[in-house]
């Protein structure tokens, strides 16, 4: 699942096109909607426009039952929180990974031989609230970087304590 971030932002367009490479190099089977994805509704609910939601919720699911989804990759938590925990409520039921979960995988598995992130230094990662605190995806992120070879340092407050505005967006 690309995302709106993914599909229209310059930066995460960069990360869509990473993923793919990366499921290309680890012989990972994949599809995309293209086209036929819709935004999930996420920011309408978040902002309070309910209907808007609830129309854009419903319109996912029944794209993705007319093409057998079972199982979504996500980039962005907040797709990752909407899909998981929101469509269920209009008949959708996936099972739903985000990227640094499978490539962390990946990696265990042997699949998935990252190179050596040469020059970074010290990275600090910024637990998104959607990925850390509602959904409990923490230490995936920290595997991915570790197994790129990233020196993480960690920020006082961290993972499921994590600092954000707690708005979710809106």
């Amino acid at each position: 699942f690309v995302g709106c971030a993914g599909a229209f932002d310059d930066r995460q367009k960069k990360v869509s096109r990473a993923i793919v490479s990366i499921l290309r190099a680890a012989e990972v089977s994949f599809a995309i909607l293209g086209e036929e994805e819709t935004c999930t509704g996420d920011a309408a609910r978040r902002l309070g426009n309910e209907y808007l939601f609830q129309m854009q919720a419903q319109a996912s699911v029944e794209t993705l039952k007319r093409h057998g989804v079972r199982k979504i990759l996500v980039q962005c938590p907040h797709c990752l929180n909407t899909i998981k925990n929101e469509l269920p409520q209009f008949g959708g039921s996936y099972e739903v990974v985000h990227h640094a979960e499978l490539i962390a995988r990946l990696v265990a598995e042997g699949r998935l031989a990252p190179g050596a992130a040469e020059g970074m230094g010290e990275v600090t990662f910024h637990d998104p609230c959607y990925l850390a605190r509602w959904n409990g995806i923490t230490e995936a992120p920290r595997e991915a970087l570790a197994a790129a070879g990233v020196a993480l340092k960690e920020m006082p407050r961290n993972r499921r304590e994590g600092f954000c505005c707690g708005a979710g967006g809106g």
